[in-house]
């Protein structure tokens, strides 16, 4: 057995398939599935989906191999409880993997994978089982008769271990075989254990292999399919742990210099303690995820692939904590993924500084949100704790979340520990509340299976798009959808419904650009009818008009019709998208190529790039920005477009999106020697076109990413119009040539500040005058009630601050606790001594009971607490609450 590096392992395997076995190499798709659907890439065959749906052409010759990057962080396959405890699972994994597209199937797929892993890896056969599908005999055959394996080394498995699919509740499915690697019994298990008796870490699972050879309909009936497919899946990191002798797959070199990373950090020493190890594990598997899907360009946030892959980071940071790594660091761990991967992905090299900035700017976001959130979670929990409750409140949970940025899994992890779990029914239902509002604007959508969108595909095949030569066209309807299903007639109602042309000018929605909408003209009546396409979206190789009638009518599969794009409509998008591409080019020229494309969007009335960087665009770089875009467009710069195959389009400079697929031919616009990038959208024939461009905003949309608004033409004319007409009324209220406008204006904010300055120390003072009346009423009563609390009448909140201290300083009393009804919302300040606080008194706890009752929160130290509420009316009642608390536990500590 060779003992390969993880590098070589890679190109062994690559080299069988593409030298021996005929396949094409594919690189990896992006961790961002074009599949909305899906939040992070989780397989190798996710990117050839369409495929096997039969929504995209096979390859030629229809057979690849490919690496993927893939993530299971949620949903069903998730593997990240299991992560840094066992030897195997992972959060971010390699998946080597071969595929047919209705070529070769089960004696060719079985033998190669035999052959690779005994004659090219030198695997002795006699440390591999075969498991097989066991209503699948023809397998065994296979192994048996073609590869030679003996039948006792096959093992006849269930559906659930060795049948696959379909993803959803319908689709292309069918049979697994596995090849499992025996590790020996000081694994576990004796001589007559197989991976059938014997479940643990002795039989590693290495190679699934899933023959696609039936499909179940929607009546759980399965059928055979005409072309039959083979979908592979290898993990990297199993297979190198087996084949460079490590204990578990953190010992590989593909983890290990990370492991040895964190402890360098955390100054922790791998295999000294068995729960130090698994934080070690746990923060080196994370930070590889988060940095390969922060390369990828996704972006953290609250919803989506973005909060999954917060939650994984925050995770990490909350078991770096645990190993006492308390200040912001876990990003010095991207320049060893970046070591260790930059060469197998390139992306880990060129977003290395977006990936470094984000990953900090989260963390020190997040350290903040621990503090705050920790304790909010221990004071529940010391409540739980003392009622004696085993389940944790979803509300508590929910609030943990909502306002203080606490993923859900780790609020789990958390109650786990202390043995008890979260009422997940409560905190869903908080959440379900949450989105009601959000769901019922949505209103009702139909929803149209893709295995209708694969059998008009079939039947008809790819819609051929006329639109980059002309806006209008004749076209035959080959299909109808209504309610989600296909029909052979539309008509009657105002119901939107979809069609399906043979051929169509309609560019459909793709590359951040919307998709193009006109009339369909029918046959029919005095004046014929029309039906209205609102949108075009693609689908896979179909184009699918979403349309409406515009005054009744009826449409059926096979009529001819004639089809016209708003001219109108599409010219403005083309200026936006033209416009876009020269927004990237100068981004790029101003502030360096270290600016990547993060999405966009572009319509008939305006435009917006995302793209990555780590600051704000200062105000003259956003100037140089525009005035170079507008220098272009005078230069009046014709477009050149050329199809060029993909690679060829890579080394000529063409830009490209990381989660954009491309096929093995795209096409390539051109501008210049400035603009080149891959784009299948409708653009202008000369810059000069565009008229103008004018920029409207720039700002954050995320960590690490910015997000500018545009518009061109005749709109960005009239933007113009709009600031000059503001400042010249401006110098007009001010009596000041234009010239002049911004001194007198930056003069008269000057004074302003000064004034609010002076006035806020009058009324400081004139409020400080007061409190002699307070003092005096305190010390009379003092030997009695060692606390002041009051209600105040003040202006500003802010107010209450310095005249909590005041008072603090003048009486010593234990706790001063001053609220007021400030515009009608409460505020509250409290202060606790020190010797307050030895007698179990708690700012934080006080000021908390007086904002609740004001429908209100807030928070702080023990010694200092502040909070707001929504009612002001109700500031006296609440203050009555916190006296009656702060005698009670004075009362309780005496005794």
């Amino acid at each position: 057995m060779k003992p390969l590096s993880s590098q070589a392992i890679r190109e062994s395997f690559i080299g069988f398939f593409v030298e021996q076995c005929a396949h094409q190499l594919r690189d990896s798709a992006s961790l961002i599935p074009s599949n909305p659907t899906v939040l992070l890439t989780p397989a190798g065959m996710l990117p050839f989906v369409n495929i096997f749906m039969g929504l995209e052409p096979a390859p030629d010759p229809p057979r690849v191999v490919s690496i993927q990057k893939c993530a299971r962080i949620s949903g069903k396959a998730s593997d990240l409880g299991y992560v840094g405890r066992t030897l195997r699972h992972h959060t971010f994994f390699e998946m080597l993997g071969n595929f047919s597209f209705g070529d070769y199937f089960k004696p060719e797929a079985s033998r190669w994978a035999w052959q690779y892993f005994t004659e090219v890896l030198e695997i002795p056969a006699d440390k591999l089982w075969v498991t097989i599908y066991k209503d699948d005999q023809a397998s065994r055959a296979i192994w048996v008769d073609h590869v030679g394996v003996p039948d006792a080394r096959i093992l006849d498995m269930g559906a659930e271990d060795n049948f696959w699919g379909p993803p959803g509740a319908t689709g292309p499915c069918g049979p697994c075989t596995e090849l499992h690697f025996d590790r020996g019994t000081e694994f576990g298990g004796d001589q007559h254990s197989t991976p059938a008796t014997l479940e643990g870490e002795r039989f590693i699972e290495l190679w699934n292999l899933v023959f696609m050879e039936r499909f179940k309909d929607d009546k759980g009936q399965f059928s055979e399919l005409e072309y039959k497919n083979i979908d592979t899946g290898m993990g990297l990191e199993r297979l190198a742990m087996i084949l460079q002798r490590v204990n578990n797959t953190f010992e590989t070199d593909l983890l290990f210099p990370l492991v040895e990373k964190v402890g360098a950090l955390t100054k922790r020493t791998y295999k000294q303690d068995a729960e130090v190890d698994v934080a070690l594990k746990i923060v080196a598997d994370h930070m590889r995820c988060v940095s390969f899907a922060l390369a990828d360009g996704v972006v953290p946030s609250n919803e989506g692939r973005g909060y999954i892959i917060r939650m994984v980071l925050r995770r990490a940071v909350r078991f770096a904590r645990q190993l006492g790594l308390e200040k912001a660091a876990l990003y010095q761990l991207v320049s060893t993924v970046r070591d260790l991967y930059g060469t197998q992905y390139p992306e880990l090299k060129s977003q290395y500084d977006v990936v470094v900035e984000t990953i900090a700017s989260e963390e020190a976001k997040f350290l903040e949100t621990l503090d705050r959130g920790s304790k909010l979670f221990e004071e529940a929990l010391a409540e739980h704790q003392q009622a004696k409750k085993q389940v944790f409140a979803g509300q508590t949970a929910f609030k943990l979340y909502d306002t203080y940025g606490f993923p859900i899994e780790l609020t789990q992890e958390l109650v786990e520990e202390q043995g008890m779990r979260v009422d997940m029914a409560a905190f869903e239902l908080a959440m379900n509340e949450q989105r009601e509002l959000a769901r019922s604007a949505q209103g009702k959508k139909s929803v149209v299976s893709n295995q209708v969108y694969a059998d008009i595909l079939k039947q008809h095949g790819p819609t051929v798009f006329t639109g980059y030569e002309s806006l209008e066209g004749d076209a035959t309807i080959v299909a109808l959808i209504e309610d989600g299903q296909r029909v052979e007639s539309v008509g009657g109602t105002n119901a939107p419904f979809e069609l399906v042309l043979d051929t169509t000018p309609f560019y459909g929605e793709s590359g951040g650009q919307v998709g193009d909408r006109g009339i369909l003209y029918v046959p029919g009546g005095p004046h014929g009818q029309t039906v209205v396409v609102r949108d075009t979206k693609k689908v896979g190789d179909l184009f699918v008009h979403h349309c409406l009638f515009d005054q009744g009518g009826s449409v059926k599969v096979g009529q001819q019709v004639r089809a016209e794009v708003s001219a109108d409509a599409r010219s403005r998008t083309a200026h936006h998208h033209s416009a876009t591409h020269l927004l990237h080019a100068a981004l790029k020229e101003i502030l360096g190529d270290r600016v990547g494309q993060a999405g966009s969007y572009v319509g008939p009335d305006g435009a917006r790039f995302d793209f990555t960087f780590h600051r704000a665009m200062k105000a003259e770089e956003l100037q140089q920005v525009e005035l170079l875009i507008n220098q272009w467009v005078f230069e009046n710069t014709e477009r050149d477009t050329e199809l060029m195959g993909l690679e060829d389009a890579k080394a000529a400079g063409a830009a490209a999106m990381f989660d954009e697929k491309y096929g093995d031919e795209v096409r390539v616009v051109t501008f210049g020697a400035f603009s080149k990038e891959l784009c299948g959208g409708t653009h202008v024939d000369r810059l000069g076109d565009i008229g103008l461009v004018k920029i409207l905003s720039e700002g954050s949309i995320a960590s690490g990413v910015r997000r500018i608004e545009f518009v061109t033409g005749r709109p960005a004319l009239l933007k113009l119009f709009d600031a000059q007409t503001t400042l010249q009324t401006l110098a007009e209220s001010l009596k000041s040539p234009l010239n002049e406008v911004e001194e007198k204006t930056l003069k008269l904010v000057e004074e302003k500040k000064a004034l609010e300055k002076e006035l806020a120390a009058l009324q400081s003072q004139a409020v400080l005058a007061k409190l002699g009346p307070m003092v005096q009423a305190y010390k009379d009563k003092a030997c009695e009630a060692p606390w002041l609390v009051e209600q105040v009448a003040v202006p500003e909140g802010k107010l209450l601050k310095d005249m909590a201290e005041a008072l603090a300083q003048q009486t010593h009393a234990k706790v001063v606790v001053l609220g007021a009804d400030v515009a009608g919302k409460a505020q509250f300040v409290v202060l606790v001594s020190h010797e307050g606080m030895e007698a179990g008194l708690n700012a934080g706890q006080l000021v908390k009971l007086a904002a609740e009752h004001c429908q209100g929160g807030g928070g702080g130290k023990p010694n200092f607490a502040q909070a707001g509420g929504k009612d002001g009316q109700a500031v006296g009642r609440a203050l009555e609450l916190v006296q009656s608390a702060i005698s009670q536990s004075l009362a309780a500590a005496k005794a």
